[in-house]
C-alpha cells in the first residue's frame, strides 16, 4: 500500500516542485511526515527556473495549484530530502 498526505498548497518552487501543509496522513502509512514537505510531482520533469520555459512552468503549476487541497500519493524521498509523489487535486 502507498502512503499518501494531503493539504494546501503553500507555495510553488518551479514547474514540478511544491510546498504543501500536511493536514491529513494515511491510516496505513509506514512513515512519519513534518508538518511541512516539500513535494516533486512525479514523472514530471519540467525545464530549469532560470529559463524562460522554466518561468512560464512554474506560473503554469500556480495556476493549477497555489491554494487548493491536493493528496500525494507516496513513492519514494529524493536526495534532497523532497517527497517524490503522484498528486491529486481534491
Amino acid at each position: 500500500m502507498t502512503d499518501t498526505i494531503r493539504g494546501p498548497v503553500k507555495a510553488v518552487i518551479d514547474g514540478d516542485t511544491f510546498d504543501m501543509k500536511v493536514t491529513h496522513t494515511g491510516k496505513e502509512n509506514t512513515a512519519k511526515y513534518n508538518n511541512e514537505e516539500r513535494i516533486r510531482i512525479a514523472e514530471i520533469d519540467a525545464p530549469e527556473l532560470n529559463t524562460a520555459a522554466g518561468k512560464r512552468s512554474k506560473e503554469a503549476l500556480e495556476r493549477k495549484l497555489k491554494g487548493k487541497e491536493v493528496r500525494c500519493y507516496i513513492q519514494a524521498r529524493d536526495t534532497y530530502g523532497r517527497i517524490v509523489a503522484k498528486v491529486t487535486i481534491l
